[in-house]
């Protein structure tokens, strides 16, 4: 008897083989369509929700209050965001699951260090397979996220709040410089101090930075609190600028609200005053109630040494709200404190005086020679160049400038709402 082998059975081995794979490369063409495809729909709904809840919290008047229950801001942001998912099919149901987080902006991270919110929209995807099963997998997952930064609107100080400005680009002369004698002493709080160029100080004695540090686009040298070389802040002058420059009263166009100044006395009350000889106040005290002075004198040296001052209350509204002083720009910027053909202010305290509001003068030089005011001056400084060269102490010690800057007091302008995706 003879037994012969037979090779049938390797067939189905080979054919059931061949279908696995088949089903593999299927599943693959398939099954990973349907990922991707739900991976891409999923990674837009995540945007759409995290831009959904910035856009609620900008219109929910930056509300901070975290309270969900209650209504706060964080209740509005995850409110909007799942509502945008659930309209693209992501409803935290079996299927899926939609996180939603807020955190608050770090420092500096909003203009005008406006609140803000960095909000996160996570979704996790579960994938029901077709062919993939074939081989164990009857289910995929998608993970998804996306960020975006919502920055509020703010009333925010000009130049980010500094309390002294300089504006002069040149490093020849410094646009800030404490001062070139040994006795003049600064003393800054509630701001730091901004030059748009080098800064300089005698030594770290001579100026006392409370609240504040001194930022300078190019070096800064004497100072105890010091940021230099921040060429990103740069100040394009004289561009930005005349951008913040509010409107010419004076200039003769229908609607100008400037006022002639009183026909005799420096007392202003209640609008603003067009000054076109500025040089007629000097050394004399210059009261504001509820005012605010336009400068369109191009050339003026005004010292209050041996008398007169500044003290008063600025504009309460409109677009002079809490200027004090505005001296309109000359294409010929002040290039030194001596110089007698340009914008030239010497300011000394008359005794007792104070003020408040923004001094505004582009491309004037103002050396600031002492204040009376034991509270200091509750201003904003900025000047083309800016410097102290006297050392007449006030009351309030032995400073020879003693600057509180108080925020509200000053001038202010709107910081709209921004949105943007991070990741």
């Amino acid at each position: 008897m003879q037994n012969y082998s037979s090779e049938k059975g390797q067939a189905l081995i080979i054919i059931t083989l061949a279908a696995v794979m088949l089903f593999s490369f299927a599943a693959l063409a398939i099954d990973g369509s349907m990922l991707f495809s739900d991976k891409r729909h999923a990674q837009n709904a995540a945007d759409t929700a995290a831009f959904a809840g910035a856009l609620a919290y900008t219109r929910n008047n930056n509300n901070d209050d975290d309270n969900e229950e209650e209504g706060g801001s964080m209740n509005v942001i995850r409110t909007a965001a799942r509502d945008r998912a659930i309209s693209n099919g992501y409803d935290n149901g079996p299927t899926n699951d939609v996180t939603v987080t807020a955190m608050d902006v770090p420092s500096d991270g909003c203009p005008g260090n406006a609140p803000g919110k960095d909000i996160t929209v996570d979704i996790v995807s579960y994938v029901n397979t077709t062919f993939a099963r074939v081989i164990g997998r009857t289910q995929m997952t998608n993970v998804v996220t996306a960020t975006t930064r919502v920055c509020g609107y703010i009333q925010a100080s000009l130049f980010n709040g500094n309390a002294v400005v300089g504006l002069n680009p040149s490093i020849t002369n410094c646009a800030f410089d404490s001062g070139q004698s040994n006795s003049a002493h600064w003393k800054l709080e509630g701001g730091g101090i901004f030059s748009n160029s080098c800064a300089h100080s005698k030594n770290n004695d001579s100026v006392d930075l409370v609240d504040g540090c001194v930022t300078s686009v190019d070096s800064s040298s004497g100072f105890t609190c010091q940021h230099p070389f921040q060429t990103s802040q740069a100040i394009s002058y004289p561009a930005d600028v005349l951008e913040i420059m509010p409107p010419n009263p004076c200039d003769g166009t229908p609607g100008d609200v400037g006022l002639a100044p009183p026909a005799s006395g420096s007392t202003f009350t209640n609008g603003v005053y067009c000054i076109s000889d500025l040089d007629a106040y000097d050394k004399k005290d210059i009261i504001l109630n509820n005012a605010t002075l336009y400068v369109t004198d191009t050339v003026f040296n005004l010292k209050f040494a041996g008398g007169g001052g500044f003290s008063g209350t600025p504009t309460s509204s409109g677009d002079f709200m809490n200027y004090y002083m505005v001296i309109a720009y000359d294409p010929t910027p002040c290039p030194a404190f001596n110089d007698n053909n340009s914008q030239v202010i010497q300011y000394r305290g008359n005794g007792s005086g104070s003020f408040s509001g923004t001094i505004l003068a582009p491309s004037a030089c103002l050396d600031l020679r002492g204040n009376g005011d034991a509270n200091g001056l509750h201003t904003q400084i900025i000047g083309y160049n800016v410097s102290s060269n006297g050392n007449a102490g006030g009351n309030s010690g032995d400073e020879s400038v003693y600057i509180n800057f108080q925020a509200d007091e000053n001038h202010q302008i709107p910081v709209q709402p921004t949105i943007s995706l991070l990741r």
